[in-house]
């Protein structure tokens, strides 16, 4: 078993897994919205380079997409020499893909009833994607947005790769230090546990309520 003081020297791992999953999230959020409006609102030559974009980033491995990123991209952009910044750069562009395709599901969920009222009562395009379907979207979306976001802590942890000094970074230095071959990533297991559930329990109890309050389901 670890220490008291192992594990707080495990604890110091949190801040770089964190830091590293929710400025990949937002990222992949400014990434995913526009990404799903060219999906399904532009002519088919600009929906089919997004839907190729999707298709890259959710067909290839995140741990090959922060290779290329610092040995590749790192030669000769300076951002990405950091492994700290092409972790992001990696899971970021990762997740955009991610989340359009959960956009793109909740968008097309909304009734077309709904849309077909919209436009009789003389509502634009615009207007009745930012009336109308988006509002409904972001509470369909909740559940999804909560499993991603656990999904990028549980993968930010292919930053180790890099020399990220994040939690199984740490749990491996622990590893080394006192030649525990369980211990240490048992401890790191139960913090990405923490961290994971109770955000994805959370928005997906909120979409649930979002959803009974609006009568989405």
């Amino acid at each position: 078993m670890i220490s008291t003081s192992d594990f707080i020297f495990l604890l110091r791992g949190v801040p770089a897994t964190l830091s590293i999953s929710f400025i990949a999230f937002i990222i992949g959020f400014a990434i995913g919205i526009p990404l799903t409006m060219v999906r399904l609102y532009t002519p088919r030559i600009y929906a089919s380079m997004a839907n190729a974009y999707v298709k890259v980033f959710l067909g290839v491995p995140v741990l090959v997409i922060m290779l290329f990123f610092y040995f590749g991209l790192g030669k000769y952009l300076p951002p990405f020499r950091s492994p700290y910044m092409s972790a992001i750069a990696a899971l970021g562009f990762r997740s955009g893909a991610y989340q359009s395709q959960i956009f793109k599901s909740a968008m097309n969920s909304v009734p077309r009833d709904q849309i077909l009222a919209a436009r009789s009562l003389g509502l634009t395009k615009t207007q009745i994607i930012r009336y109308i379907i988006l509002p409904q979207a972001f509470i369909v979306a909740l559940p999804g947005l909560g499993s991603e976001i656990a999904l990028l802590i549980k993968d930010s942890a292919y930053s180790f790769i890099l020399g990220v000094l994040d939690i199984t970074m740490h749990a491996d230095i622990l590893r080394r230090a006192h030649k525990l071959f369980l211990a240490p990533y048992l401890a790191g297991a139960l913090l990405y546990i923490m961290m994971t559930f109770p955000i994805a329990n959370y928005l997906d109890r909120l979409g649930s309520r979002l959803k009974d309050r609006y009568g989405l389901r």
